[in-house]
């Protein structure tokens, strides 16, 4: 939970279409059986700020640790 409470993930999440992307890919991923031979979803975030304009981030699911 500790990426969930990282700076990155408030702007995420404080952005409401960054948010509804991060959603609908954990959604997809969630979702899909272990045998599925779907397309993969996008993976990329696009976060848009005054000052740096539109960013792209690559989503990417880690293990977490024991």
């Amino acid at each position: 939970m500790k990426a969930l409470q990282s700076e990155l993930a408030k702007k995420i999440l404080a952005d409401p279409r960054a948010a509804l992307q991060l959603r609908a890919y954990l959604a997809s991923k969630n979702s899909k059986s272990s045998l599925s031979t779907a397309v993969e979803t996008d993976s990329v975030i696009s976060l848009h700020s005054e000052q740096e304009g539109t960013v792209q981030y690559r989503v990417t699911v880690v293990p977490s640790a024991a």
